[in-house]
């Protein structure tokens, strides 16, 4: 369908999106590949009109619940209510809408259709299906949902792949069409709002790059190059002053450089960060009462929010946004941001990769990071990624990137991060229990097999390969033109006459170690002896005479000939070792898939290659490790539990852990205690038979965090959960959403006891209620 782009764009769109809409408009899907703040969001929204005015239907998916909540907002304003819904898991609104935002793993599930429905009445008249932060295929985590999207899309729907900028966006493309479609890559490296790159030291701002985008050698003679680094005293390290949080405040304030993200690394970082920059005048008069007015709205709204510790901050226009706040007091300090009345926020990364929160500039506080496997430099798609934040299309002329001086780091490696291309996407593609029992409930061996191998993992794992093939050809080439034999009409047989004479020879060395212990022995002149020699003798003699009557002795080519037949048998060994690398490397995932079906037989999951009552239960069930969870809920263990202890049972299953830090004056019910017993020895017997295996599933479980549940789950208030534990509120609040998340799959999941399904619903009540409750 044809639309007047005039109509709905009241601006002239920029180059790449024109293309990206003339792509979809010939029925191509496109993967879009241009930096944050670019306009991407155009070409989605052209997606949406089409199908609208098609009168079909367009899927919009994001990687988190927040920014499904905050898009279909958006287009809840623009299209009305009647026309927009949304879907998270956990939260369903007119599901049967023209356009439905959901979460990537509501899309994915949607189709395995499982617990949403049969498939084809999920994707009933759906023309596009919008991927939005395609980048996402990154995360170890949640990678592998994108791959199995778009493995599973029908293709008769339009794939609209939005992504921030990656190395490798052709090779994604390339397989979206191999496994999809017919599919168009759509590059840009344009920003609407450049970027200027700074360092910061000796509280003063400096240029970091030279004209020509090489460092500013001002820095180097000033802070000392890598050179110099390298050499400089330790102790002398040690005493170098790091940028205190107030002055670079104080700096960007004067130039006029505000608002601000500052990016840290740690949550303690941020807090203290915050408390350091206390002081600073960063609001008119005016802003001033707006900001208190703004605040006592949302305090007022959410009461728990009345005694945080923050809230003197906050007056001040400065806050801290990380993973451990309360959701509700990240979503007023997201929506104060938006509206201009904090100037500054100390950040983890995870801000970088979240909701829409741009800013005229952003802080790098270092180029270095602490993760699970230690400390290690940031990656140039984690600067991008944090970079991008800066500079607010319509409102800045230019988005400033501010690198805090380090003593060490240097000086280059800031300019070499800020310079640098992004990092290519890897795949995360990972067979789990539930996909074997989905798939094979719906595909026979044959045609799973095929959709295991059409996987990205498996694309990028062919060209890693290819240089393999390559050679296992020319290898084959050249043994397929050895294999002629050089002799005049092919009469001799050089590999037997070989083997002959080394028959020969083995036999004369026989003949020379009996000599020899005949010549040392009292026996030498032993008759029987004496005849053994003698029919050695005439053996060699009569192997000799079978070998020199051979065509081979004596033929003017034998040498040659020999030497051809060496290498014959050389390429023979080599290809076979060359075959069983490329067999054991290209069929990783298939041998990952294998090894889940047999366990899921051996545990009564699969019977054959169809699942069984308990293999449909398991295939409803999204976790770390759906087996184990099977396995505790058909165990019984559950069935003696009351909601409360029920509840805090889940949370032990979803796997949650305490930070090293924190400390709960709260523990579980004796009764609870057990049954966490009886699931360590569920958890052993999985890890084991996994072991036998070789399957590297995690067996997750953790009672940490589960005596907060239970006491939540009692009706305590917040008030009385922040009196019992010194864990951060937005990981109690992540702990308790995700047990209630289990709770539903349980509740939705077929086949499931009906004494569990009740029970859950109880924890359900119990559970969803304050600052729990997912509002969308």
């Amino acid at each position: 369908m044809q639309i007047e782009l005039s109509e709905l764009f009241p601006f002239k769109l920029d180059s790449f999106q024109l293309e990206a809409i003339g792509h979809l408009t010939e029925g191509k899907s496109v993967v879009v590949s241009a930096p944050t703040g670019s306009g991407k969001t155009v070409i989605a929204e052209y997606a949406v009109e089409t199908a609208l005015r098609s009168n079909k239907r367009c899927y919009y998916t994001t990687p988190l619940k927040a920014l499904s909540n905050q898009k279909f907002s958006d287009l809840r304003q623009k299209y009305g209510e009647d026309k927009v819904g949304l879907l998270t898991g956990d939260i369903s609104i007119n599901r049967e809408a023209g356009v439905v935002v959901m979460t990537t793993e509501v899309f994915r599930n949607m189709l395995y259709g499982t617990i949403l429905g049969d498939v084809r009445r999920n994707l009933h008249e759906v023309s596009f299906v919008i991927l939005d932060e395609c980048h996402y295929m990154n995360d170890a985590e949640r990678g592998t949902v994108w791959e199995e999207s778009i493995i599973y899309a029908p293709a008769d729907v339009q794939l609209v792949a939005l992504s921030a900028t990656i190395a490798n966006a052709q090779e994604l493309t390339q397989w979206i069409d191999e496994t999809h479609g017919p599919t168009a890559l759509v590059q840009s490296t344009f920003r609407p709002v450049p970027l200027r790159f700074y360092y910061f030291g000796d509280r003063r701002i400096y240029p970091l790059l030279s004209p020509g985008r090489l460092v500013n050698g001002q820095l180097i003679s000033r802070f000392g190059g890598k050179q110099r680094f390298a050499k400089t005293n330790k102790r002398r390290l040690l005493g170098a002053a790091l940028p205190g949080p107030a002055d670079v405040l104080a700096v960007l304030s004067s130039r006029n450089m505000l608002p601000a993200i500052h990016f840290l690394f740690s949550r303690r970082g941020c807090e203290e960060a915050m408390l350091k920059a206390r002081g600073i005048p960063l609001l008119h008069a005016e802003e001033e009462q707006e900001l208190k007015q703004k605040i006592e709205e949302f305090v007022s709204a959410n009461p728990n929010l009345k005694s945080h510790p923050h809230l003197p901050y906050l007056y001040e226009g400065m806050s801290v946004h990380h993973a451990g706040m309360l959701p509700s007091w990240k979503a007023m300090v997201e929506k104060l941001f938006q509206q201009g009345l904090l100037k500054i926020v100390f950040a983890t990364e995870t801000l970088a990769a979240g909701i829409n929160m741009p800013a005229r500039s952003t802080i790098i506080s270092s180029l270095t990071k602490r993760d699970d496997e230690g400390h290690r430099n940031l990656t140039a798609s984690e600067f991008l990624q944090m970079s991008g934040r800066a500079g607010r299309r319509g409102m800045d002329e230019v988005g400033h990137v501010i690198v805090l001086h380090h003593p060490f780091e240097s000086v280059e490696d800031a300019a070499k991060l800020a310079t640098a291309p992004a990092d290519p996407l890897s795949s995360r593609f990972a067979p789990s229990y539930a996909m074997v029992l989905n798939l094979l409930e719906r595909h026979t061996r044959d045609e799973t097999k095929e959709l295991i191998e059409r996987s990205f993992g498996q694309f990028l794992l062919n060209q890693a390969l290819e240089p393999l093939f390559a050679q296992q050809m020319n290898w084959q080439a050249e043994f397929d033109r050895l294999s002629r034999p050089l002799c005049p009409e092919e009469i001799g047989d050089l590999r037997l006459y070989g083997r002959r004479l080394e028959a020969v020879r083995t036999k004369h060395k026989q003949l020379k170690l009996t000599e020899r212990g005949l010549a040392n022995s009292k026996t030498s002149q032993d008759s029987a002896a004496c005849e053994a020699l003698g029919l050695l003798r005439q053996e060699i003699k009569v192997m000799l005479e079978e070998a020199y009557s051979m065509p081979c002795h004596g033929c003017p080519v034998k040498t040659p000939c020999s030497k051809q037949n060496e290498r014959v048998a050389h390429l023979s060994t080599r290809l076979k070792e060359l075959a069983k690398r490329i067999s054991r490397e290209s069929g990783k995932y298939w041998r990952t898939f294998e090894a889940l079906s047999n366990i899921l037989r051996l545990s009564g999951y699969l019977m054959g290659d169809t699942p069984t009552k308990l293999g449909r239960m398991a295939s409803g069930i999204r976790g770390t490790n759906e087996l184990f969870l099977c396995e505790v809920a058909a165990s019984g263990c559950l069935n003696s539990l009351n909601a409360c202890e029920l509840a805090a049972v889940l949370t032990a299953l979803v796997g949650e852990e305490a930070r090293s830090h924190e400390s709960i004056r709260c523990r579980v019910s004796p009764h609870v205690d057990m049954v966490l017993d009886e699931i360590h020895h569920i958890g052993r017997k999985v890890w084991r038979l996994q072991r036998d295996f070789e399957v590297e599933i995690p067996v997750t479980y953790s009672g940490a965090l589960s005596g907060l549940t239970e006491l939540w789950a009692t009706g305590a208030t917040w008030d009385d959960i922040r009196a019992v534990t010194t864990a951060d509120e937005g990981d109690v609040v992540r702990s308790l959403r995700r047990t209630l998340d289990l709770c539903r799959q349980f509740i939705r999941a077929p086949e499931v006891p009906d004494k569990l399904v009740n029970l859950c619903m109880e924890v359900e009540q119990l559970l969803a209620r304050d600052e729990v409750r997912e509002e969308f």
